[in-house]
């Protein structure tokens, strides 16, 4: 993973203006980390047919995670799981917005991101 690959400056910045929980914005980045992350990882198989275990086996695959690994045991198994829930909200994000993963776009994600917490908050009973 190089730095082109992380989130810039005026991305985070974008981010961080949407009127959503902490959280949510943190699932937003790790979202958009994930996208791009295993659009790099894989070179064959679009991310929309990519299995639980070819994540897994990307993960393992990958020497700085190895390294990680190493100094944190289940760092991997963790990141994998981190990786496998993102790619789950990735698709309904990428099939409601008719795009393969791939092209997802910030706003798409953050778009989705919106539509969830708005619909979290209108089936949550009013305070008393």
């Amino acid at each position: 993973m190089n730095p082109a690959d992380l989130l810039t400056v005026s991305e985070c910045q974008e981010i961080d203006q949407l009127l959503l929980p902490a959280a949510d914005r943190f699932a937003i980045r790790v979202a958009v980390y994930a996208q791009r992350y295993l659009r790099v990882k894989t070179e064959v198989t679009p991310l929309e047919d990519l299995t639980e275990a070819q994540v897994y086996e990307l993960v393992a695959a990958d020497p700085q995670l190895q390294a990680e690994e190493q100094r944190q045991g289940g760092f991997m198994t963790w990141y994998g799981q981190i990786l496998i829930s993102a790619l789950k909200q990735l698709r309904q994000i990428a099939e409601r917005e008719g795009v393969p993963i791939a092209e997802l776009t910030i706003p798409q994600i953050s778009r989705w991101f919106e539509q969830q917490c708005q619909a979290r908050l209108q089936s949550s009973p009013p305070s008393p």
